[in-house]
């Protein structure tokens, strides 16, 4: 009995002590796979951060600050008032270089430089030769060939990126109103430049510039001023249509240039001669100096003036070319432009009334338009009895075409301020002017009846197009050549032609102007404005008639001013 007892609790105390050292063991077993665990999660950690920092963080700040995230631009559309795209962006792949990544300079650098397109050698060479950079542009804008090849030529470090190029649908139509963007997309001049912010925008997909122009207007007055550049034999030549809430419809300067590529553009095909150009510009300044004379009453339809003498101004004299040598009415001083019957209407109101009016119509300051490329006006500093005398038939003072027919228009469509615009819906009348007049209506009428009084028996009468009430002018101005004016045997001149239709409630009014036109054959000897603009008026009125007008103009069958009138 005893020696079962001993040998019970012998084996009770084994048994309790494997026991014990089993839990002891699953213990020590799960303490060590916890540690093993965590010990790799450390490890993980620690090298995801050296990694971090040594490469990953280093490649993406050496990427941001080579590569700004806005330097890549993408412009909403540019379109005209009927919708149709005249600028717009298009996807393209620009090719980029890591060259910390490229294993062989040289190597890749002749490989790449024979692809048609690409820069050369040297260039491609230069630009990768840095190896601490980690971006530099190889080639902006490559065609989808020019891509697959450079991808077929699998060269370590060479990449490419999605980019935006900007295209003008329309080549030089538009080229000195809309302007053109460099590389970047950024605008440069015109409009692209003027609401450069404005066009780049995160999320355009809804989202355009609407100007005022019209592309089939455009189109007509650029292949007529250009038809008539090249028949009159001019140098230079310009064109503005504008509607009489001051939209302008067309705005034409010749040369131009191709704003899709700008390798061979100079400054003087980028010159914009509607808004930087400032001219003299002869007789059409007569409708500002009789408008003048109108609403101020110092003279009417019923005035006359003598013009068989010419006027002596210092040592020179103001005459009449082809002149009347009789006194003429009011209204034939106006129809046959003579410049001895303008000087004294302007006279009769004086220089101090003159340049009033003058700062009113918006002449003596720097015009505001939606471009950058604006010119101020050259105004005499002392505004004497002799600024007035030659003011009154165009000359002492210098303005843009954007200025003159602004003002012209402001004068015969009701007398009220305009204010000129290139966008659409966008009159500045509304937001700045609110209604203020120039002259009455009374005057602005009247003014009308005179233009197209020029247009039927005038100076201007080669700009009438049959069953259409059109009114005009012309002026012919010698430009300035060193301390004179030239001799009747070496002047260079401008000329230029302003009106509109219909007289009685203008849809739009046109300004033309030829920078030295010759005489050619029938014009028998002649290169005033009403041999060559007045024409040019003429066709391009009988093309764009036909879009402007709702119905057929009935023919006149008198003039208002016909009794003012001796017709020879």
């Amino acid at each position: 009995m005893a020696l079962f007892k001993s040998s019970f609790f012998e084996g009770f105390s084994l048994w309790k002590k494997a026991k014990t050292h089993s839990v002891l063991m699953e213990k020590l077993r799960v303490r060590i796979i916890f540690s093993c665990v965590c010990g790799v999660f450390i490890f993980c950690c620690v090298s995801y951060k050296l990694a971090d920092s040594m490469i990953i963080s280093g490649f993406y700040k050496a990427l941001d600050k080579s590569f700004p995230k806005d330097e890549i631009i993408k412009k909403a559309d540019i379109v005209d008032r009927n919708g149709e795209i005249l600028a717009t962006s298009i996807a393209t792949a620009s090719c980029y270089a890591d060259p910390s990544v490229i294993l062989n300079i040289s190597e890749a650098a002749k490989s790449l430089s024979k692809i048609k397109s690409m820069p050369n050698f040297e260039a491609i060479k230069r630009k990768i030769s840095d190896k601490a950079k980690h971006f530099v542009w190889i080639a902006r804008h490559i065609t989808p060939k020019v891509r697959q090849e450079i991808m077929n030529m699998g060269i370590p470090g060479i990449y490419f990126k999605k980019d935006y190029k900007r295209i003008y649908i329309h080549g030089n139509l538009f080229s000195h109103v809309i302007g053109c963007c460099d590389i970047d997309g950024s605008g440069i001049c015109g409009v692209e430049k003027k609401f450069n912010d404005q066009l780049t925008v995160k999320d355009f997909s809804n989202k355009k510039l609407i100007l005022s122009l019209d592309l089939r207007l455009q189109a007509i007055i650029c292949e007529e001023l250009e038809n008539s550049i090249k028949k009159f034999g001019a140098v230079e030549g310009n064109a503005i249509l504008m509607k009489p809430n001051g939209e302008i419809l067309a705005m034409v300067s010749l040369p131009d240039f191709d704003p899709n590529n700008l390798k061979d553009t100079d400054s003087k095909t980028m010159f914009n001669r509607n808004t930087l150009g400032v001219f003299e510009h002869g007789s059409v300044f007569k409708i500002l100096n009789m408008a003048i004379a109108l609403e101020e009453r110092t003279a009417n339809l019923n005035s006359v003036f003598d013009t068989t003498s010419p006027i002596k101004l210092g040592r020179h004299l103001i005459t009449d070319f082809r002149g009347k040598n009789r006194i003429l009415s009011f209204a034939e001083a106006f129809i046959f432009s003579s410049n001895i019957a303008a000087v004294k209407i302007a006279q009769t109101f004086g220089p101090k009334v003159q340049r009033a009016y003058m700062k009113k119509f918006g002449l003596l300051d720097k015009p505001k338009l939606e471009v950058t490329e604006i010119g101020a006006p050259i105004v005499p500093q002392n505004w004497t009895d002799a600024t007035a005398t030659t003011l009154s038939y165009g000359y002492g003072i210098s303005v843009s075409p954007t200025q003159l027919i602004s003002a012209v228009t402001s004068i015969v469509s009701g007398g009220e301020e305009v204010f000129p615009t290139l966008l659409y819906g966008h009159s500045r009348n509304i937001e700045e002017s609110r209604g203020v007049r120039y002259v009455s209506k009374e005057t602005s009428e009247t003014i009308r009846d005179l233009m197209r009084a020029a247009v039927l028996i005038g100076n201007a009468k080669k700009a009438s197009v049959e069953g259409v009430p059109i009114f005009g002018k012309t002026g012919t101005a010698y430009k300035l050549n060193g301390k004179g004016y030239g001799n009747d045997g070496n002047r260079s001149r401008m000329t230029t032609f302003i009106g509109g239709f219909p007289k009685d409630n203008p849809k739009c009014v046109l300004l033309i102007s030829l920078e030295d036109p010759k005489a050619v054959e029938g014009t028998y000897g002649y290169a005033t404005a009403g041999w060559n603009v007045a024409p040019t008026a003429r066709k391009i009125f009988e093309r764009i008639v036909p879009i402007l007008d709702e119905g057929k103009q009935e023919r006149e069958s008198a003039l208002k001013v016909a009794k003012y009138i001796d017709i020879e």
